[in-house]
């Protein structure tokens, strides 16, 4: 790469585009979001444990009434599951898109201070409702691509368990099989469906470290199909030496929202929280931390992938960045990008 390329692209973020350091730390459209994220999150972590906790109870009685067992919980009243629904739907609006609003904010905002990563590559796009779009798509299908294989093998497997299970009591007493073949079958069916399934669960943690970058690319080209940004995430996922300090960050950040969730349901009741007899002051300074930390962790991971996009750029081979040109407009930028990757 010439030292052209490098002085024009590859230089670091500068705030000459009307965005002051002030807006990238709370720019003025996501001050009332952060607010209503902080009411809101409370209520809805202590509003679903009031759901769950009766529900799975419930469904555990159903579990001892089908086993021949006295239930020991009776049944749930009709509203409640309306209310179930009802909340399910409204914590889905006023939890997971509040929360994805607000990165979608804060993503544009900071892609004005980022140059283009590379003469190859699009300029980073700035519309937030185009973002949010992509980024609400790209979310669902994440969550579908890491969650559903692991779900899908453990339920295989266990349905297995219980059919073998059931054969095992049936026909363990007749003479014309053999108890040791029956269960060396059994055996080494269940093990390689369990081998499986832990081999899903693992790739699905990989899979969920690896594709770290898709909401930054889904927001920042929101004219990339989901397929491909998973894609691309998993081609850059460890070009930037800075992921070596990301991963761990964002390891310690689920851990420590976990904690603070497990807190505030072993610690605080919804009544008391609804009627301001618990401390406050400790629940909301401990939710301004978090968001901050939350808040900065993405600016480096916005960082981080701007850093390994470039430098993923200039280790390709030159036989294969002379076959492309810098893209003349954004409008067709990332159907170019969108090539190159695909013939990586």
């Amino acid at each position: 790469m010439s030292n052209t390329n490098k002085t024009s692209y590859e230089v670091s973020p500068s705030l000459t585009t009307g965005v002051s350091a002030f807006d990238l730390i709370l720019p003025p459209q996501a001050i009332p979001l952060l607010v209503l994220l902080l009411l809101v999150t409370p209520l809805v972590i202590l509003t679903a444990e009031s759901l769950i906790v009766p529900l799975f109870e419930w469904i555990r009685a159903r579990i001892m009434v089908a086993a021949g067992q006295e239930p020991t919980f009776g049944d749930l009243p009709s509203y409640f599951f309306i209310k179930l629904g009802a909340f399910s739907i409204l914590s889905f609006l006023g939890g997971f898109q509040l929360l994805l609003r607000i990165k979608s904010i804060y993503f544009t905002t900071w892609a004005r201070i980022f140059p283009r990563p590379h003469s190859l590559h699009v300029d980073y796009q700035t519309d937030g409702n185009q973002g949010m779009t992509a980024l609400i798509q790209w979310k669902i299908y994440q969550v579908a691509a890491i969650c559903l294989p692991p779900i899908v093998m453990g339920t295989i497997t266990f349905i297995v368990g219980l059919i073998e299970l059931y054969l095992f009591n049936t026909f363990s007493d007749l003479s014309f099989i053999g108890l040791s073949m029956q269960l060396t079958i059994e055996l080494f069916l269940i093990m390689m469906l369990g081998l499986f399934t832990l081999f899903a669960f693992c790739n699905s943690l990989w899979n969920a470290l690896t594709s770290l970058f898709g909401d930054v690319i889904a927001v920042t080209e929101p004219d990339l199909s989901n397929s491909l940004i998973l894609q691309r995430c998993g081609r850059i996922a460890f070009c930037s030496p800075y992921v070596y300090v990301l991963f761990p960050a964002y390891v310690i950040l689920m851990l420590g929202i976990f904690a603070e969730v497990y807190w505030l349901l072993s610690n605080v009741d919804i009544h008391d929280f609804t009627s301001f007899q618990t401390n406050l002051f400790l629940i909301f300074g401990m939710e301004v931390l978090t968001v901050a930390w939350y808040l900065g962790f993405n600016f480096f991971k916005f960082f981080t992938y701007h850093h390994g996009l470039s430098l993923y750029y200039s280790k390709l081979p030159p036989q294969l960045r002379d076959c492309f040109s810098p893209p003349p407009t954004r409008s067709n930028a990332h159907q170019i990008a969108a090539q190159l990757f695909a013939k990586r």
